[in-house]
């Protein structure tokens, strides 16, 4: 298995590739994407690359926030497309993480690239458990890269995608035989940039023409009998980026993960949206399109006036012919429309236009240029949006999206009127509402730190402050167990004295959790699930596809726990009076919540999440007003069509056995979603297009039944990818 850490963006810097609101899709943009990355000159990179006089990257603009780390045996690849002619002389690796041992080194290569394909939307399906896996080569010596035995992968399961070998790698292209080498010594700050001198290790470069898409690819080594272990695993600096084709994949082998990356024997390549800061320096020997750099990147705003964007272009020709830039143009969207042109205007080399003001919605931009010559390049499309408050509550969606599942289902039916927003709090912001919910992206935890902005905005008294997520903590301190004194946000704001991160010890693990009799949160939640003798379980990789870990703490008021471990009960929930603030903190995903026999507890009236509408005073219906359906039912599918995942309510008029089986339309099962006994009452379980064994299924016709004493009932559903 492999471990994605997301390293904490102050709320000063904001990350392109999230920029606060997802981009658009469909925005008719896709075919002018640099594919190669943005060149960029060398002096924006601490490195020595002797004549190199440009840099292939992707990550141009963006700021890296995420250590993503291989263990022995794991492949990395980048794709490229040559700006021009050339030759590459070297290749910067960004490191995050080293072996924390000697002995750790990588291999080197570079291929032609077979990757992307037509078929394929690699924007859409990257990280998907099933439909981003490519496959691997099963030979005599392991699961390879390269071989003749192609095992196909999840993605032959997507519509469209063809009956083929979905292998990324064309033919190896440097060196000409064997590999590139480099050891990767531990060093004082776990990282750092890498240079990598094709030159000097092999004795020649590789050269290249205009268009020529190649992949680099490397492999850890070096630690064959240390399985996954954290000191023996290196990691790339990298950010996640949202365009088709994705350029970076990894190949997950048999240390990574003993039965593939998720359990089921899926080893091989994965195309994921994190992209890797490595960068590629080259010398070029022709004409190249303009090189756009330095863009100012706008945040999000509550200023409806015109807003200017600037971008650095500049022009060379490296063969000597005429060089300019001819034309530049600033490419601007109001909520995913036309695309409008807008002529730029230059200062020496940094060209400005205004982007007209907006009385509300979701801004998506990016700039092209033009040289003399009639060689034209486009930025990637950033985004920004003009937010209006219109509510007295805030959902704040710190790190995820919007909009789809889980983000529509977070406070099961629980209505209230609310704004929601997606990136770091505004002071502006904040002033607008009186009960602010802030919630970590699922498994990645939070983007962007708040706690100054959250902190002074409690000060102004009588407000409602809920913070639920299980990566906090750890973004914060990096991961390290700490003490909290008087002075703390976390001691003075939360109640937090000590926090014990990532108690659940791995990634994949399903924890018993407990909810505390008679707290005002929990009380409703532990007699329901008393009364049905289950188990409480905290299992966020069955129900949003994330991550567990779990956060555990020491308590400044002992008695605020609302949620604890079964095993040793220790606090990961709480809720307190802060002066005249109401304080809530979950240390978890609150809609991961299920039960053993399996009920879904995260979304319904039980919920702890849902329950601190009323704590908050913002929801007038309560738990003593719920009542036992009169007849048992089993309601359609929502969303229907879906894609990734759909939410289905039932009503047991009587505790009674029930299952509720998915069915393809050949009348096979597919998997089964729930099977025990329940007490009365409504409840809501969900299924994520996966089979009895995790494998995801095709888009198509499901019909999914419940059986219970005296009811029986069939409703459908469309899965579309």
């Amino acid at each position: 298995m492999y471990r994605v850490k997301t390293l904490l963006v102050m709320a000063t810097i904001l990350v392109l590739s999230t920029s606060l609101f997802a981009i658009i899709e469909g925005d008719g943009k896709s075919d002018a994407l640099p594919y190669y990355g943005n060149v960029q000159p060398l002096d924006t990179r601490d490195t020595d690359t002797r004549d190199t006089d440009a840099t292939l990257t992707w990550l141009d603009g963006i700021t890296p926030n995420t250590n993503f780390v291989g263990s022995t045996n794991d492949y990395f690849m980048e794709y490229y497309v040559a700006p021009a002619d050339g030759y590459i002389n070297s290749i910067d690796f960004n490191f995050s993480n080293l072996f924390e041992f000697s002995g750790g080194g990588m291999s080197i290569w570079i291929y032609e690239a077979a990757y992307p394909w037509d078929e394929i939307d690699s924007e859409g399906i990257a990280d998907a458990q099933g439909d981003a896996w490519l496959g691997y080569y099963d030979e005599a010596s392991g699961f390879e890269t390269t071989g003749s035995n192609w095992i196909r992968g999840g993605v032959n399961d997507l519509d469209g995608a063809l009956d083929m070998d979905y292998d990324p790698l064309g033919a190896q292209v440097w060196p000409a035989f064997g590999s590139g080498s480099i050891s990767l010594e531990p060093n004082a700050d776990d990282g750092g940039v890498v240079n990598f001198d094709l030159v000097q290790a092999m004795g020649t470069n590789h050269p290249f023409l205009a268009g020529d898409e190649f992949v680099v690819v490397i492999r850890f080594n070096g630690f064959e009998e240390q399985g996954d272990d954290g000191d023996y695993q290196a990691g790339f600096l990298s950010a996640t980026l949202h365009v088709d084709p994705q350029p970076s994949l990894k190949f997950y082998g048999i240390i990574s993960g003993a039965n593939g990356r998720t359990g089921i024997d899926d080893f091989g390549w994965y195309i994921r949206s994190y992209v890797w800061d490595w960068g590629v320096n080259v010398t070029l020997t022709s004409d190249r399109a303009p090189v756009l750099t330095g863009w100012n990147s706008l945040d999000v705003t509550l200023s409806q006036d015109a807003r200017t964007a600037t971008c650095i272009i500049t022009d060379d020709n490296p063969s000597g012919g005429a060089a300019g830039v001819a034309s530049a143009e600033l490419m601007y969207s109001v909520d995913g429309g036309e695309y409008m042109s807008v002529a730029m205007t230059a200062e020496v080399d940094t060209f400005s236009a205004d982007i007209p003001g907006v009385a509300g919605g979701d801004i998506t931009y990016y700039f092209t240029a033009t040289d003399v010559e009639g060689n034209t390049n486009s930025t990637l499309v950033q985004s920004y949006s003009v937010f209006v408050p219109s509510a007295p509550t805030l959902v704040v969606f710190n790190g995820g999206a919007t909009s789809g599942y889980p983000y529509q289902y977070y406070f099961g039916p629980g209505v209230f009127a609310h704004d929601v927003w997606n990136g770091v709090i505004l002071a502006e912001l904040a002033a607008a509402y009186t009960t602010i919910y802030e919630i970590a992206h699922y498994g990645n935890g939070p983007a962007f730190d708040n706690r100054e902005v959250i902190a002074a905005w409690l000060e102004t008294g009588e407000k409602n402050y809920c913070m639920a997520g299980d990566e906090f903590f750890g973004a914060w301190t990096g991961w390290v167990d700490q003490d909290y004194v008087a002075g703390d946000f976390e001691y003075d704001v939360l109640g937090v004295s000590h926090i014990h991160n990532d108690i659940s010890g791995t990634s994949d693990a399903v924890t018993a959790i407990e909810a505390v009799s008679g707290n005002v949160l929990s009380d409703s939640l532990y007699i329901v699930h008393m009364a049905a003798g289950d188990t409480l379980m905290y299992d966020p990789v069955y129900e949003v596809g994330g991550l567990n870990w779990l956060d555990g703490f020491d308590l400044v008021d002992a008695g605020s726990a609302n949620m604890v471990t079964y095993a040793d009960a220790m606090p990961i929930g709480l809720n307190r009076m802060a002066g005249d603030d109401k304080i809530v903190l979950f240390g978890f995903d609150p809609i991961s919540i299920n039960a053993n026999p399996y009920t879904w507890y995260g979304y319904g009236f039980y919920s702890p999440l849902t329950t601190s509408l009323t704590y908050f005073d913002l929801w007038a219906v309560s738990i003593d007003d719920v009542t036992v359906p009169e007849n048992s039912s089993l309601s359609a599918a929502y969303p229907n069509p879906f894609n990734p995942t759909t939410s289905i309510e039932y009503q047991l008029s009587n505790a009674a056995d029930v299952n509720i089986t998915v069915y393809n339309m050949l009348g096979q099962e597919v998997t089964n979603l729930v099977a025990g006994f329940q007490n009365a009452g409504s409840y809501t379980v969900s299924w994520n297009g996966m089979d009895a064994v995790g494998h995801s299924v095709p888009s198509g016709l499901y019909f999914y039944t419940m059986q219970t004493e005296g009811f029986t009932a069939t409703q459908k559903m469309m899965l579309l990818k």
